[in-house]
């Protein structure tokens, strides 16, 4: 069992540190010789043994000291792995796991710092780059995590940043592969692995740093195609990687002194380059991409839910004023008020000193005249309308992900989210006081939504999610939902609030435009729309004189019917329209000539 065998290495590792003189002399070399065995689980087992003794030598600086590892022994650590490569050990039967454990021993050598050349050095990052290309994720994600712990304790660059021949080797031929090759594995673990790289290489200067950001975002689009086609891993992946990158090199807070300016060769993220990142997980949050697997757009989706939080977190804790904050259904004695924050006196003094001196991109400078502001009101509404829209999605672990991400982004102190509107109403209604709810249970998520929509802010994008899941097929979701939506109308017409029925209207038409041909929106919107005109939901909207939802929704209809091959779709097109032709309306010969000519 691979699991008995990664967790008796670190046991290993940790007995190690008790006797390190015995575990050097006697337990390694047996360990070393074994990594050549011709069973396969004892020489994986003898080589995660190897990787992790090694890291508890590094750990207990042990490692530079010539009593306890001698020279040959530390000679044959560090040309085990392309040993191993010489003895053709990945091919045939238990390759793959031999693949992740070569990179488990990259890891661990570069961490305990043993000695390698420059030669080794570029073998080793020869041997991760071959990794990296793997079609097996588990083996990209440990080469990710060799790479990064390679790049980071060897490779040194100077003050001026890392020398070409450097860039070139490793983020220039990165970057380029991301962006020319048509194979996917390698699309996908390039990607992922511009993430894992450290901030030297990522950061020399605005320039290089705009390149991989760039780079990035475009494989993170949801229209980016690899060969042709498009590929859910590679978007995902360039969606993880973009975050990674942000908390590498961090916010630029202009707080650094002249002398950490002319000596550090890593540039932070200005607002521009900030601001880039933000739109392109708001974007990301829109891909609702399928291929014979299912809904795999919703894995950028998981993702870019961690990254909007982690990254609205790093923007507001850079952020040194806030000018003004959302004063919507905010008393004066509101605890949601924002107060303003203001620089320290001495942090001004530095900040005046490096102007004058440090030479910094012209959209910093632009920021440097009214403080550093990484977070704004538009913002903070985009991102807590995405998530929300996605509290609504028929995917229990869409809606699971995007409810833990609220209850934390909302509830933390530390930063405290700004900018909020109705920032009260809005805790209250979706119950976030209370921690540890099931957000991916339907009986409980959809009630408390429901809560939520009358906020106008959010109408829209709650409305828009809870359609995917009325529609869906899953029996217990598409119930919740339901009942919590014919609840809310039912609410709306005891109130009297016909507006906000429009407002529903208006909102279904617009998803027929924005998601003109995807059958993954429009087949469950044309369910929801059933559902609704077949109890009668929708009477105010049709019977409403010279009302124009009625001419829009069989316009909609009669688009989307029009060269529509999807014969779900084309049948849910039929029943809304066998709803709609009702006598008074006059709609009959409409229907027949334009929505039903097939």
């Amino acid at each position: 069992d691979i699991e008995i065998r990664v967790l008796a290495s670190k046991s290993l590792s940790r007995v190690s540190k008790l006797n390190p003189c015995y575990s050097a002399t006697v337990v390694l070399p047996k360990l070393l010789d074994q990594c050549f065995h011709d069973d396969l689980v004892v020489r994986h087992g003898s080589l995660l043994g190897v990787a992790e003794t090694v890291l508890a030598f590094g750990e207990a600086n042990l490692v530079q000291q010539s009593e306890v590892l001698n020279d040959e022994t530390k000679s044959l650590i560090a040309e085990l792995v392309p040993t191993i490569e010489q003895a053709r050990l990945y091919r045939g039967r238990g390759g793959e796991i031999m693949r992740s454990a070569a990179c488990r021993m990259i890891e661990c050598i570069s961490i305990a710092r043993v000695p390698l050349s420059v030669k080794q050095q570029v073998r080793l990052l020869d041997s991760v780059d071959a990794c990296l290309v793997h079609p097996n994720e588990e083996i990209q994600m440990s080469a990710g995590l060799a790479l990064n712990a390679l790049l980071t304790y060897y490779f040194p660059v100077s003050s001026k940043g890392p020398s070409s021949r450097l860039q070139s080797r490793v983020v220039d031929k990165y970057i380029s592969i991301v962006q020319t090759q048509d194979n996917p594995a390698a699309t996908r673990g390039f990607s992922l692995a511009l993430g894992y790289l450290p901030a030297k290489l990522l950061a020399p200067s605005s320039q290089v740093l705009d390149t991989v950001l760039g780079c990035l975002c475009d494989a993170a689009k949801r229209e980016s195609l690899v060969g042709g086609e498009g590929d859910a891993e590679t978007r995902r992946n360039a969606v993880i990687s973009l975050v990674n990158v942000c908390k590498t090199v961090g916010i630029n807070k202009n707080t650094m002194t002249i002398a950490e300016a002319e000596t550090s060769p890593i540039f932070h993220l200005s607002r521009n380059q900030t601001d880039v990142v933000f739109n392109s997980l708001l974007e990301s949050m829109k891909d609702y991409n399928m291929d014979r697997r299912g809904d795999v757009g919703s894995w950028s989706r998981i993702a870019a839910m961690d990254g909007l939080e982690a990254l609205t977190n790093l923007s507001i804790e850079a952020s040194t004023i806030f000018p003004h904050s959302s004063g919507r259904g905010a008393s004066s004695s509101d605890p949601s008020t924002e107060a303003i924050i203001a620089p320290s006196f001495q942090t001004r003094l530095d900040f005046l000193d490096a102007t004058a001196k440090v030479q910094h991109s012209l959209s910093q400078k632009k920021d440097e005249k009214c403080g550093n502001l990484f977070f704004h009101e538009r913002l903070c509404s985009s991102i807590l309308s995405a998530l929300l829209k996605q509290l609504g999605e028929k995917l229990d672990v869409v809606r699971c992900k995007a409810g833990e991400c609220l209850e934390r982004i909302l509830t933390s102190d530390t930063p405290r989210l700004p900018f909020v509107p109705y920032r009260h109403i809005l805790v209250q209604a979706l119950g976030l006081n209370e921690r540890g709810k099931n957000w991916a249970d339907p009986a409980l998520t959809f009630p408390l939504l429901m809560k939520a929509v009358n906020i106008d802010d959010f109408t829209e994008p709650i409305l828009s999610g809870i359609v995917v899941s009325v529609g869906g097929l899953t029996e217990s979701v598409s119930k919740g939902s339901s009942a919590s939506l014919f609840e809310w109308i039912r609410g709306l017409r005891t109130a009297k609030a016909t507006p906000k029925i429009f407002r529903m209207g208006e909102v279904f038409l617009g998803l027929f435009h924005q998601y003109k041909r995807n059958g993954r929106i429009l087949l469950p919107l044309l369910s929801t729309l059933d559902k609704l005109l077949s109890h009668g939901y929708l009477d105010e909207l049709l019977c409403v004189q010279n009302g124009t939802f009625l001419t829009n929704l069989m316009s909609c209809l009669a688009s989307e019917a029009n060269g529509c091959g999807d014969v779900k779709r084309l049948l849910a097109i039929v029943g809304v329209s066998l709803n709609l032709l009702q006598p008074h309306l006059e709609t009959v010969s409409i229907m027949q000539k334009e929505v039903l000519p097939f």
